[in-house]
Formats: C-alpha cells, sequence, structure tokens
C-alpha cells in the first residue's frame, strides 16, 4: 500500500507514530518524510528513531519475503511429489524454477553415466533448437563444471568469465543468454543432473537466490527418483500382468497339448494308423490335416479344404501353392532347416526322428496361432513314432523277403519244398509262372529307396521284392509290364529306375534262370543309355542275342575287326574315340553338337575324327562300314557291360 504523507494523530508521540508506520507497512520514503517535518530541535533525537524503524521494517519485509518463498517451495515440493509421470516431473520441475526465481530461462540437463558427459534434457523459455539439444562434457562449460565438481555456480556474465571452458559460446550467444546459475541435482553422494536458471542481461545471483535454487535441486531430485522409481514399478508391474496373461496362455496350451497327446498315444496303442491321427488332429484344431512324406506324398488327410481335396485326389501337394511353400520352409529335405513354419493360412511342422525328415505335418486353418504350432509339433512326434513302427514292420518284411530271394536265386536246388512252403507263407504261388525283374538305378545310393518303393508294388500283386546282389528283385506272378515297374519306381525315388525282366516258368529253378536273364537284360538296356525304361529280352531286338553264352566269342571277334584300332588306340594312350564315336551317332553325325555333348572344342574334336579316319581307313563314315562301326560300338559296350 503507497503512503505519501501520513496525517498526525492526537495524542500520538513520534513513537506511536513510528510503530503505526510499521504496522500499516508503509514505505520507507514515509518515515523520511516524518522526520523531516519534526521540529528542528526534535530531530536530533527523533532520527535514530526512524532509523531503527526502517532497520525493523527491513526485516520483517524479508521475513515476509523468505516466507513468501517458503510457501512457494512447499508448495513446489507437494506439487512435484503427487506427479509420477517422469516428463510431468521434470516440465513442472523448470517451470516452477523459472517462476521462484523471476529468470527468462531455466533448464534441467542430466548426466548420462554410459557416455561420461551431460545433456539437455528440458527446458523452459528456450528459442533455437541447438540449444535445446546441447549436450558437454563434464567439466565442460557452466553445466558440466556443476555436474562434475556437484558444487553451484553463478555467473553475471557467462561469455567474460574465465572460470568456464567456452566450447558452447555460440550456443549460448545464439539464444541471447548473458547471466546463469546452476546448482548440482544430487542423490546422496550421486550427481544425477544440473538445474540452471538464466537471463538474457547482466546481473549478479545473490547467495540468497542460490540457495532458493539449492533447495528446490534437492526437492526435484527427490521427486526425480520417486517418478523414475514409479516408473520402473508400473513397468514392472505392465511386465508382470504380460507375464501372467503369458504363463496363463501358455499353461491352457500345454493342457491342450497335454490332452491332444493323451488321445494321440491311445490311438497309437489301438492299433490305428496315420488316417486316425489326421483326422483327431482336424477335430482339435478345427482345420485341415495333411500328413506327408519326405517327398511330399501324401500319407493321410483330414478336413474339407479344397488344398488337402487336391492333394488326397493327386496323391501330392499342389507345389503353386502357399502351403508347398511352408512345407518347403519347414526343411523336410534340409537338415540344417527342420522348424515349424507358418505361411498365410497354413503351419508346417516337420516330422523327424533321431536326425532324420521322416515328413511333414501341415495344418490349413486360418490364423494358426502358437497353441497350434505346440499341438502340431506333439502330434509330429507321435507320428514320428508310427512311421518309425512302420517302418520297422517294413523292414522286418523286407528283412524275410530278402532272406527269400537269397535262398530262391542263390540256391533254389537245395530244399525246394522249403522254398515253396515259406514263399506259400509269404501269399507267394511258386507253382504258377512269374516274372522276374531286376531294378537298378545308375546311383546305386538309391537302392535301398528302390527296394523301399517295389516292395508295396510286389505286395499289392501278390508278390515279392528285396535285393540281392547290388540290384533290386521283383517277382510277380503272371505277365507283368516291365515298363509300368520302371515307370512306378522313377517316380517314387525322382531319379531314373531301370527294369530288366525275364518270364519263369514254375518251379524254384526257373525263377533263379529267369533272374539271370532279367539281369543280363538290365546291364544292356543301361549300355544302351537306356536310362529309366522296362524291357525284356525280346523287346532289345538284334541286342537280345547277347542273352546266350553261344556267339559271344564271335561277337568279340566282330568288335575287335571293326574297332580294333581305336580301341588299342584308347587302351594304350588313355583316348576318348570310342566315346567320341558313339557320342557322334548318337547326335546324328552332327559335329557341332557332338562337341557341346563332349564339352570341348569343334577343332579338337576335328583332331579325333582325323586320327579315327586314320585308324579306320577312309571309308568309315560310308554306307555298310558305318552301320558296322555303330554296331561293333554298341556290342562293346554291351559286353563290358557290368
Amino acid at each position: 500500500m503507497e503512503h505519501t504523507t501520513v496525517p498526525a494523530r492526537a495524542g500520538a508521540g513520534p513513537a506511536g507514530e513510528l510503530l503505526r508506520l510499521l504496522r500499516e507497512d508503509a514505505p520507507a520514503e514515509v518515515y523520511h518524510a516524518l522526520l523531516d517535518r519534526a521540529p528542528a530541535g526534535d530531530r536530533e533525537w527523533l532520527a535514530p528513531l526512524v532509523d531503527d524503524a526502517l532497520r525493523v521494517r527491513a526485516r520483517l519485509e524479508e521475513q515476509s519475503r523468505h516466507e513468501s518463498e517458503l510457501a512457494a517451495l512447499y508448495e513446489t515440493a507437494g506439487d512435484l511429489s503427487s506427479l509420477r509421470d517422469l516428463e510431468a516431473v521434470l516440465q513442472a520441475i523448470v517451470r516452477r524454477a523459472r517462476a521462484l526465481l523471476g529468470t527468462d530461462v531455466a533448464y534441467l540437463m542430466l548426466n548420462d553415466a554410459r557416455r561420461g558427459d551431460t545433456y539437455m534434457r528440458v527446458t523452459d523459455g528456450i528459442r533455437t533448437d541447438a540449444f535445446k539439444q546441447t549436450r558437454l562434457p563434464l567439466g565442460a562449460g557452466l553445466g558440466g563444471l556443476v555436474a562434475k565438481d556437484a558444487v553451484p555456480y553463478a555467473t553475471a556474465d557467462y561469455i567474460a568469465d574465465a572460470r568456464f571452458d567456452h566450447i558452447i559460446d555460440d550456443i549460448v550467444d545464439g539464444e541471447g543468454i548473458v547471466s546463469i546459475q546452476g546448482v548440482p541435482l544430487a542423490l546422496g553422494d550421486r550427481v544425477i543432473g544440473v538445474l540452471m536458471s538464466a537471463n538474457r542481461y547482466s546481473r549478479p545471483f545473490s547467495d540468497h537466490e542460490v540457495a532458493l535454487l539449492v533447495s528446490l535441486a534437492n526437492h526435484a531430485a527427490i521427486a526425480i527418483e520417486n517418478a523414475t522409481l514409479f516408473q520402473d514399478v508400473r513397468r514392472a508391474v505392465e511386465e508382470l500382468t504380460e507375464a501372467n496373461t503369458l504363463i496363463q496362455a501358455h499353461s491352457e496350451s500345454i493342457e491342450q497339448a497335454a490332452a491332444l497327446h493323451e488321445r494321440l498315444i491311445g490311438i497309437v496303442l489301438d492299433g490305428a494308423g496315420l488316417p486316425d491321427v489326421a483326422a483327431t488332429l482336424a477335430d482339435v484344431l478345427g482345420g485341415s490335416i495333411l500328413v506327408l512324406d519326405a517327398q511330399r506324398r501324401t500319407l493321410a488327410a483330414a478336413g474339407d479344404d479344397p488344398l488337402v481335396e487336391a492333394a488326397r485326389a493327386s496323391g501330392a501337394l499342389p507345389e503353386d501353392s502357399p502351403a508347398a511353400q511352408a512345407v518347403r520352409e519347414a526343411g523336410v529335405l534340409s537338415a540344417e532347416a527342420r522348424r515349424t513354419r507358418k505361411t498365410g493360412a497354413a503351419c508346417a511342422t516337420p516330422i523327424v526322428a533321431g536326425g532324420e525328415a521322416l515328413g511333414v505335418l501341415l495344418l490349413v486353418r486360418a490364423t494358426p496361432d502358437s497353441s497350434d504350432i505346440r499341438s502340431l509339433e506333439r502330434a509330429a512326434l507321435v507320428t514320428a513314432l508310427m512311421l518309425l513302427s512302420e517302418r520297422a514292420v517294413t523292414e522286418a518284411e523286407h528283412r524275410l523277403h530278402g532272406e527269400l530271394l537269397e535262398d530262391l536265386l542263390g540256391n533254389p536246388h537245395r530244399d525246394p519244398e522249403g522254398l515253396r512252403r515259406r514263399a506259400t507263407l509269404m501269399g507267394v504261388a511258386l507253382g504258377r509262372p512269374h516274372t522276374v525283374f531286376a531294378a537298378r538305378a545308375r546311383d546305386g545310393r538309391h537302392r535301398r529307396r528302390i527296394a523301399d518303393a517295389a516292395a508295396p508294388y510286389a505286395v499289392r500283386a501278390g508278390g515279392l521284392a528285396g535285393e540281392y546282389r547290388g540290384d533290386v528283385v521283383v517277382l510277380l506272378p503272371g505277365d507283368a509290364d516291365p515298363g509300368a515297374l520302371a515307370r512306378h519306381l522313377s517316380d517314387a525315388v525322382e531319379v531314373p529306375v531301370t527294369v530288366g525282366a525275364a518270364p519263369a516258368a514254375p518251379g524254384t529253378e526257373a525263377v533263379a534262370e529267369a533272374h539271370r536273364d532279367a539281369t543280363r537284360c538290365l546291364d544292356v538296356l543301361l549300355a544302351l543309355d537306356r536310362d529309366g525304361e522296362g524291357a525284356t529280352a525280346g523287346e532289345l531286338g538284334v541286342y537280345g542275342l547277347l542273352f546266350h553264352a553261344t556267339g559271344r566269342d564271335e561277337l568279340r571277334r566282330f568288335v575287335h575287326r571293326v574297332l580294333g584300332p581305336v580301341l588299342e588306340y584308347d587302351a594304350q594312350r588313355g583316348g576318348e574315340l570310342a566315346r567320341t564315336l558313339l557320342t557322334y551317332y548318337a547326335n546324328d553325325a552332327n559335329l557341332t553338337r557332338t562337341a557341346a555333348a563332349l564339352y570341348i572344342h569343334i577343332n579338337t574334336l576335328y583332331q579325333r575324327m582325323d586320327r579315327v579316319t586314320a585308324l579306320l581307313g577312309p571309308h568309315w563314315k560310308h554306307a555298310d562300314q558305318a552301320l558296322q562301326v555303330h554296331l561293333a560300338l554298341k556290342v562293346h559296350a554291351v559286353l563290358t557291360a557290368r
């Protein structure tokens, strides 16, 4: 409240008047006016009283200001303690610092323990982006020095103050800041940051202002810690809630998978097969199921999805379907990539046992989840057991069939009656005519797979199949087609399988003799490069003559007479003339195609052909002599086979 003159009250002396002025919080000039109005004789004793009153007034004013600051500080502390969001706490700190000290700006920097510096976190009143993005090494600038020494610093003119390392003067000058004070944000002995206030003009900060900012910083540090802890607790609670939800879902999934596992084990114990497994899975998971072997052929199917219907009808999964992509990615045929894969509405799980891929279990259903995957993976284990069991039974049958074939083909005279009895137990009537087949692929590694494919084929036809002396031997009743068997085995193994065949009259000795003819037929087919075909001796034309021992010496003399110089040249010099001639005839005497087939330059081929001409004479390419050369090459290939 402003006063210019204070009228004296009746009966009030100078002391009473001074007390009234103190009570009414009169300004200092009113006290001086009272002294000026006093009579000259009274001024000498009145002046000390006025000075005392002014000192009392100043102390009361300071106490009032201190009480206001404390009230504001307590209010600030209360507001900060009520905040739980860290970002809101930091923003509130700088706003209150600016308001309490009446400065142009306030800002807060936090220490980065990993990088070893301090960086601008929040600001109030700052205009430039460069200032808002400031980072300071510990000890650099005013803020870095406070962060390092953990003591307050203040300056009336920062740019001119030599105490500081001026590495960001351009940023400070760009913001227009002149006077700055900063105090540490400390939790115990650990400094977590710096609280600063500043003005865009030069003015010193009093000790009282520094102390006020220190008090605010102490409250702010506690509020920051509380907000951080609360944030950590809230995050932990959220994580625990999420984990509990996941655990509950996982528990339910495990219970569902365990129940499914019990049902599947019951199916196995009851002696049911893969179709029952597929039907159970389709019922539990609410989708369609395909059980595929390692070649992605259909072993069992359940459900009404069009993809399943197509796989059931064709016997294999359509290659252009998204489900086929999931199957390929599941790594059925790749030892390093055997894991569950999802593609669109399909989920494929490999069926693996002992590191060997046996097949794939495919679920076709919209959005299969993790629970479905776990159930599918459990079902894959049971399916692996069933496949291994079927394999064990098949291997036992193979062993019995192989033992019978070994005795039947290797020693048919020893116990004919016992052989017929054992064959009858396996459903084979040796008293009837049969056809004997010898099957082979050029790569001997496929022999076991050929035998596995031949066994069910033979059983369905009432025959036998097994391995014998490097080949797969199949015995079928009646007059069977070798071409059909070759196609079946080639499709099953996915490599060309060649089949030689010979008819067998009733009796064990006839079967053994027919096997020898079938093997010779197989050798001829391979020598003629007719891989993947099937034939009997009668279907080989002139080459069928090679089955009979009589005349073989004459054939060798024929080969030597026609090709002798070429064969001797190849034998002595490791040459390729005979192979070159065979390739030449196979490419219809076209030199360009022959060179390409041999992977040699055309000039190299010319040189070889000139050498043949030098050895066989100039007429080897013409008419009857060309036919004899070609025939001699084929006969030589057959005679030297195996």
